[in-house]
């Protein structure tokens, strides 16, 4: 007992101390671009999920077909290898980068502004994370779905 304890302490300690060596992306960050404002979830909002232990909070609107903005974003930059990626029904594992590395970058009440993935649609994105994507952990989300 006492050998799975320390184990699920070392794996919660690496967690958050993050390895020195970033992970690579599944894709590049996405270009600012023009595009238009057709689907039925432009104009929409949601609430990040406060994370506590991150200081996570904060806004997602979607503005237009390929963007989305996030509002009074708070984040306190402790994560290791860090971004924010869309994902499908809540699913983030195998998807899609939307931002910069944000390690070690603390946010106090910014404002984001994010683009989908080139031949990406809401239909295909609609749930967002500040997402651990060396550990796959979700640090806070927002789902459209």
């Amino acid at each position: 007992m006492k050998s799975i304890i320390t184990s699920f302490a070392f794996l919660g300690l690496l967690m958050l101390m993050g390895c020195s060596d970033p992970v690579e992306f599944a894709n590049d960050t996405p270009q600012s671009r023009d595009c238009e404002s057709t689907h039925s979830l432009v104009g929409q909002s949601r609430a990040l999920r406060v994370s506590n232990l991150y200081g996570i909070s904060g806004n997602i609107t979607i503005v237009s077909d390929c963007e989305i903005e996030i509002t009074d974003f708070f984040y306190n930059g402790s994560g290791p290898n860090v971004s924010l990626y869309g994902g499908n029904n809540g699913s983030f594992r195998s998807g899609v980068n939307m931002s910069e590395v944000l390690n070690g970058r603390s946010f106090q009440g910014e404002t984001l502004n994010l683009f989908l993935p080139e031949g990406n649609s809401f239909d295909d994105i609609n749930s967002f994370s500040v997402w651990c994507f060396e550990f796959d952990v979700d640090f806070s989300s927002a789902s459209f779905q």
